[in-house]
């Protein structure tokens, strides 16, 4: 009955029938820009589309999201997921020479890209949209049919070290990569995403096909699709190419929470800068809090954190020369953990006085406690998401779709287009809650500027850096 059922549905995809399965389909618009369109559903593959229709767009635009990152590398092979998304760019049965899909989009007006995240891999591309049906046949092929040519691999992990060369001298990417060296040993948060010559070395193609298997399926890929052409017309496009993409039937991968597990030490990371800039960043690591979304606790509490106005924390470190900027809230985020995050830009006499600035955070944090989250702040954070929702820029191109095939991994179909944006729920409890968890024994202090003393070299980055424990009751003083 279930295969009949399938076969059926497939069909109706097929003939261009406008209904959806198997997650209850919507058809709506949107009331900012009243020619735009939405219809999502599930393919029989249970693969997620979402298609967007706006007679104003000016390029067909596709973007797929798988569920895999770089959290799921081989303990052995760092940067094997991301690349295999440089490979499937790189041939398939269907369209085997190796530059035929870079140069058909760019000969029509177009451009594609990809990336790799710690939990998924994107990719998308934009083009003229009389070619973009072609386009989709083209793209589909990467999730059909990859060659993964082993011709091709050597050149490729030369590829893939000369992009990691061209990061070494970025200051977030060597931040955001040393101080994965406080979190857990073993934790697939602690894998290096982009990979050298070195964690590639020997790759072959029977390793690519086996990562590939193990790890694309439709059920774990989520699609949007924009285009000038009506709903209909889309969907026709997309279901044939889309509908045949197998179905491993993989579970959602999810990892342990505790990415860095409390410690009643103080744990201070210096990191050594390129740029001659000074900042210390407070991370707290916290269990999942995407499904929070209705009242997005994180939001609220960097909304009080980073505020700016007299009475604030900046304004204080600010009156001190202490600082001359602050920002907070969400850090991580993905279905396993999250993290919260205070960043300040420190003065001279800032970075020398760091403790300093770190007690006037926890006094702050003190003062959060006792007052809670006023009705009033909550209040005037959702009329802001309302107004910002309202006005927002209108996207197009992969900008618009990029943004719909992710959010397809993390929140509910129904409402997709307003759900992470605006807030509906207040929940002082959840709010409480977070806020408790924001303590010193749950927190990865990060001192970064160019004159810091360090100990140690990270083998990826070559970052300089130390990790030191002391007692924290200084801290609440």
């Amino acid at each position: 009955m279930r295969k009949i059922l399938t076969v059926f549905l497939t069909i109706c995809f097929l003939t261009g029938f406008s209904f959806s399965v198997l997650g209850g389909g919507l058809d709506n618009t949107d009331p900012r820009y009243p020619l735009r369109e939405y219809r999502r559903f599930m393919l029989p593959n249970q693969m997620k589309v979402m298609l967007i229709s706006d007679p104003t767009l000016q390029r067909g635009a596709a973007s797929l999201t798988v569920g895999v990152g770089s959290m799921s590398d081989p303990a052995e092979r760092f940067g094997l997921a991301h690349f295999l998304e440089h490979m499937l760019f790189l041939g398939t049965e269907k369209y085997p020479d190796e530059g035929s899909y870079q140069k058909f989009v760019s000969t029509h007006d177009g451009f594609s890209n990809a990336y790799t995240a710690d939990d998924r891999t994107n990719y998308h591309f934009e083009v003229d949209p009389d070619f973009f049906e072609e386009g989709l046949e083209r793209f589909s092929q990467f999730f059909l049919t990859p060659l993964f040519n082993q011709e091709l691999v050597e050149r490729e992990i030369k590829a893939v070290d000369s992009e990691h060369s061209k990061n070494i001298p970025n200051d977030y990417r060597r931040i955001f990569q040393v101080k994965r060296k406080a979190f857990e040993k073993g934790h697939p948060a602690r894998h290096f995403a982009t990979g050298t010559m070195e964690t590639l070395e020997g790759v072959s193609r029977e390793e690519l096909l086996s990562f590939y298997n193990k790890h694309y399926s439709s059920n774990q890929m989520m699609l949007a699709v924009a285009g000038p052409q009506n709903l209909d017309t889309l969907q026709a496009l997309v279901v044939p190419r889309f509908v045949a993409v197998k179905n491993r039937n993989l579970l959602e991968k999810r990892v342990s929470p505790k990415f860095m597990k409390r410690d009643p030490r103080f744990r201070l990371m210096r990191v050594k800068t390129i740029k001659d800039s000074r900042s210390l960043t407070l991370m707290f690591p916290l269990s999942r809090t995407l499904h929070y979304y209705k009242s997005q606790p994180l939001g609220m509490l960097g909304f009080l954190l980073g505020h700016e106005g007299q009475g604030s924390l900046l304004s204080l470190l600010k009156s001190a020369n202490l600082a001359t900027g602050l920002s907070a809230g969400g850090g991580a985020s993905n279905k396993s953990f999250s993290s919260f995050d205070v960043k300040i830009q420190l003065t001279p006499k800032g970075l020398r006085n760091y403790s300093k600035v770190i007690r006037h955070v926890f006094q702050y944090l003190r003062l959060l406690r006792k007052t809670g989250l006023p009705r009033y702040v909550f209040d005037e954070v959702k009329q802001m998401s309302e107004i910002d929702y309202r006005f927002a820029e209108k996207p197009e191109g992969t900008s618009l779709v990029n943004v719909f095939s992710t959010l397809l991994m993390y929140y509910p179909m129904r409402t997709l287009e307003i759900d992470p944006y605006i807030i509906t729920e207040f929940k002082p409890r959840i709010f409480d809650s977070l806020l408790y968890s924001l303590i010193p024994e749950n927190m990865l202090a990060i001192l970064a500027a160019r004159d810091v003393k360090t100990t140690e070299k990270e083998e990826f980055y070559g970052v300089e850096y130390s990790l030191t424990y002391s007692h924290p009751k200084w801290i609440n003083k």
